[in-house]
């Protein structure tokens, strides 16, 4: 995503041009160590990482080597928004920033925040189904989503 653009990277974030989407499920849970090694994820990938108020309405936005979280968010919000924004960052570089279009990219970060939420014990309840339903995402679309996912959550832990 270019920087400045705005991207919703949660259930809980109004979509620009969907329908509002504040009464979607919310993801609950208790992260524990699982954040600092998602950061230590971050930071040895070079991606920077700031948190402000900048990103509102959306909870979060990718732009390509630097990803900015809308604060105040819950343990568990925060970090599924965090790997949305990650997925963003790992999959939708270079040639497929331009050759994806916003669904798959979306219904792919979505995916991935999904399972690795689940990894860690996240209760996810409809959530990212509900946001993938925002962008008339599709399972068939998950192929890309399941590889990385992997990688974030290689055998139930993260890197």
């Amino acid at each position: 995503m270019a920087l400045g653009a705005q991207a919703p990277l949660h259930p809980n974030c109004p979509a620009i041009g969907q329908p509002n989407s504040s009464a979607l499920h919310e993801v609950y849970g208790d992260v524990g160590e699982n954040r600092e090694r998602l950061l230590w994820f971050i930071e040895r990938r070079g991606i920077q990482l700031v948190f402000t108020e900048n990103t509102a309405p959306a909870l979060g936005a990718s732009y390509g080597g630097r990803i900015a979280i809308l604060p105040g968010q819950s343990e568990a919000g925060e970090f599924s928004t965090l790997v949305h924004e990650v997925a963003h960052e790992m999959l939708h570089k270079a040639e497929r920033r331009t050759t994806a279009t916003k669904t798959v990219k979306e219904t792919e970060a979505e995916a991935i925040a999904f399972v690795v939420g689940k990894a860690v014990d996240l209760e996810t309840g409809s959530a990212s189904a509900d946001y993938i339903h925002l962008y008339h995402g599709k399972a068939s679309l998950l192929t890309v989503a399941q590889s990385i996912a992997y990688r974030l959550v290689e055998k139930r832990r993260l890197p």
